[in-house]
């Protein structure tokens, strides 16, 4: 009893961290700016950047993973103050870190030996490619295509999987094994996912691009002071890229800033 009273004395003696408010950000895995959260402190680009813009402040990060197109709109609908990372092409209306880009060029992923080239929509008339189920590239010719075909699976195979990564992993698995003769991929991700799996040198990524965006941490507009947060990030970001903190980052990941 002794003891028991002593070890409640000690605790109650411990210094508690104080929040005023939880940042509820919603992500989905997409290697090398989501990746894994079980995988922290490397956990991706977007993710260690906002756990040290917040390290030591009043707010307290919580990560809620999930598939990414319920990540925008519930984000977008307030339901989280944050998204590890989002497009205007997926919404405008967020507020938008400022000053941490990544830029994401939308391409066609052939196998290394396939002679098929793009150049615009009619060039897909006889392939059959794959894409992230409700994935869309920001250019209004291509997204017509894909609105009018995505249910024929004789011209685009949908993968439903729960995040971009995954269905990336499953579209190039499809595209290696000749189920499908190309994928439309973010190249950012792409690059980093046939690296790591050791099959750079059995694809092939057309030079024509798609469409370009850029990815970008993202408060919600309904959050009441995410204009207050975004300005936090970006300020760390502008003190880790003087301090050179930001580029051993992307080293890690092997990405160029």
């Amino acid at each position: 009893m002794r003891c028991l009273l002593r070890l409640i004395l000690l605790a109650l003696l411990l210094p508690v961290q104080a929040y005023a408010a939880d940042i509820n950000v919603a992500t989905s895995t997409y290697c090398p700016l989501a990746c894994e959260l079980v995988n922290a402190p490397h956990d991706g680009i977007m993710h260690e950047v906002l756990r040290r813009t917040f390290e030591g402040t009043k707010y307290r990060l919580i990560f809620h993973e999930m598939p990414y197109v319920r990540a925008i709109r519930d984000t977008l609908d307030g339901q989280y103050d944050a998204i590890t990372y989002a497009g205007a092409v997926h919404a405008e209306d967020f507020v938008f870190v400022r000053n941490l880009d990544m830029i994401n060029v939308v391409q066609f992923a052939t196998r290394a030996d396939s002679s098929w080239r793009y150049r615009g929509v009619k060039s897909l008339d006889g392939i059959r490619f794959s894409i992230p189920k409700g994935f869309r590239t920001g250019n209004p010719e291509m997204d017509d295509y894909l609105n009018r075909y995505e249910r024929d699976p004789s011209r685009i195979r949908m993968n439903s999987c729960d995040n971009p990564t995954m269905a990336q992993r499953s579209n190039l698995e499809c595209m290696l094994n000749d189920r499908v003769d190309a994928m439309l991929v973010g190249s950012l991700a792409f690059r980093y996912i046939t690296q790591r799996e050791g099959v750079a040198d059995r694809v092939r990524v057309d030079p024509e691009p798609v469409a370009m965006f850029y990815n970008r941490i993202a408060f919600s507009p309904r959050c009441p002071i995410g204009k207050e947060l975004r300005d936090m990030v970006e300020r760390k970001i502008r003190e880790m890229r003087a301090s050179g903190e930001l580029k051993k980052i992307f080293d890690y990941y092997r990405i160029s800033p």
